[in-house]
C-alpha cells in the first residue's frame, strides 16, 4: 500500500504583485520518483523550495509526513533534517576537504560519530566513482565531480526524501551523464525523489511520475511514459516539440 510522504494543499506564492504558484494541490508517495519539467519561469524551482520551506508560501499547506509545516510553532530545522536538498550550484564548503565537507553535518547533526561517518562516506565515494578523491578540495575536482559530493553528502544525512533543483544545469555536457548516473542509482534505492529538471530522458526512463508545470499551476501530471509518449496539454505538446 502506497503511502503519502508529503502532501500540498492549494499552495499559492507570490513575490509582491508577481504570483509565481497558484492554488496546487498534489501529493508526493514515499519511494516514488517525480521529475518537474516546464518552461523556464513556470514556478518549478519556487515550487521545490517551497516544499522545505526555503521559500515561505503565501497562502496553502504543506505536510510533510504527517506535520503541516507552514503550521505555528513547527520546529522546520527539525524537519529538514529529513529532507535532503541537491542544488544548481553544489554549496561545498571551500576550506574543507570532501571528507570534511561529507561529514561535517552527520556528526554535528545527526551525532553519528567521526569513525562511523568517514566509512560511509568511504562505502559512497567508492559507489559514485570519488573513493581517491576523499582528500581533495573543492577547488581540484570537476563540475560533475562536485556535484557527485554534494548528492553523496545529502544522502549522508539519511533523509527521508531528497529535493534537486536543476543538478546538472551548471554542468558541461560531458559532465551530465555522471551526475545522472548517480541519480538513477539512487533512485534505484528507494529513495524519495523529487528532480526539477531539463533531462527529458531522465525525466521519461527514470521518474515514475512527471509533473509538467507551467505558469504557476500543475498543467499534466501523469505517469511518466504516459505524459511523454500521449502528451494531452497543448502547451505540454508544444513544450516537448522544443525540447524533445
Amino acid at each position: 500500500m502506497s503511502e503519502v510522504i508529503i502532501e500540498v494543499k492549494n499552495l499559492s506564492k507570490s513575490f509582491g504583485s508577481l504570483e509565481v504558484l497558484h492554488n496546487i494541490s498534489t501529493t508526493f508517495q514515499r519511494g516514488e520518483v517525480v521529475s518537474i519539467i516546464g518552461p523556464s519561469g513556470g514556478g518549478k524551482s519556487t515550487f521545490l523550495r517551497c516544499l522545505n520551506l526555503l521559500e515561505t508560501p503565501t497562502s496553502g499547506s504543506i505536510f510533510f509526513e504527517g506535520t503541516n509545516l507552514c503550521g505555528k510553532g513547527v520546529d522546520i530545522n527539525l524537519h529538514r533534517q529529513k529532507i535532503g536538498m541537491v542544488f544548481q550550484q553544489f554549496n561545498l564548503f571551500n576550506n574543507m576537504n570532501v571528507m570534511k565537507n561529507l561529514t561535517a553535518g552527520p556528526v554535528k547533526i545527526r551525532k553519528m560519530s567521526e569513525a562511523e561517518a568517514q566509512e560511509r562516506a568511504l562505502a559512497l565515494l567508492e559507489k559514485v566513482g570519488l573513493a581517491d578523491r576523499s582528500d581533495a578540495f573543492p577547488y581540484q575536482l570537476s563540475g560533475g565531480q562536485k556535484q557527485r559530493i554534494a548528492i553523496v553528502r545529502s544522502f549522508l544525512m539519511e533523509p527521508d526524501v531528497m529535493l534537486f533543483d536543476e543538478p546538472t544545469s551548471a554542468l558541461d555536457p560531458e559532465m551530465i551523464g555522471e551526475v545522472l548516473g548517480v541519480m538513477k542509482n539512487l533512485a534505484e534505492t528507494g529513495m524519495t525523489m523529487i528532480v526539477v529538471t531539463h533531462e527529458m530522458r531522465f525525466a521519461r526512463e527514470v521518474s515514475s511520475r512527471t509533473i509538467f508545470l507551467d505558469q504557476g499551476i500543475i498543467a499534466e501530471d501523469k505517469p511518466s511514459r504516459e505524459l511523454f509518449d500521449h502528451p494531452e496539454n497543448e502547451r505540454l505538446i508544444s513544450f516537448l516539440k522544443k525540447v524533445l
